[in-house]
């Protein structure tokens, strides 16, 4: 469903969409940085990141020397990373839905994620918006995903 809703902001989406998805982009970004680490020159590419985004600039050295097998994974994680971008986005927007909330909730987290401290609790808190169950029964975004329909006798 995750990529046949790849534009669609309509709707609800219950928990298990949403974490089967997450799972899915975990293990295939575990694998693929595993490859860029094993790769010829990895873990020094790897290293000239963390030390690039921690605002160490003296030393990007390692940038250059990434092995083929490491340019490999990293275009494919990239290319993964895209395709997946809008409908991951559709899919926070519909999880949003399920919790009977707007689906701007997902700009306005991703601004003040923007925020060094203010973002880590702003992960935190999409994390446990996320893992709380939705409304059961219809609400103002659509029907129970799961099917249940309090309103027996409207």
């Amino acid at each position: 469903r995750f990529y046949a809703n790849y534009t669609v902001a309509d709707g609800r989406s219950p928990r298990a969409e949403y974490w089967w998805v997450a799972l899915f982009e975990a293990v295939i970004g575990a694998v693929l940085l595993t490859v860029v680490y094993m790769a010829e020159g990895g873990p020094e590419f790897l290293q000239s990141i963390w030390d690039a985004f921690s605002g160490d600039t003296d030393n990007l050295d390692g940038m250059s020397g990434l092995g083929v097998s490491g340019i490999m994974a990293l275009t494919i994680l990239t290319f993964f990373g895209l395709v997946n971008f809008l409908p991951g986005i559709m899919l926070k927007i519909r999880r949003f839905h399920d919790l009977d909330q707007s689906g701007w909730l997902v700009l306005v987290f991703w601004i003040v994620g923007i925020f060094p401290v203010i973002g880590t609790v702003a992960s935190l808190g999409n994390i446990i918006w996320y893992a709380i169950p939705g409304t059961q029964g219809s609400n103002k975004y659509g029907p129970d995903p799961y099917g249940y329909d309090n309103d027996v006798f409207g």
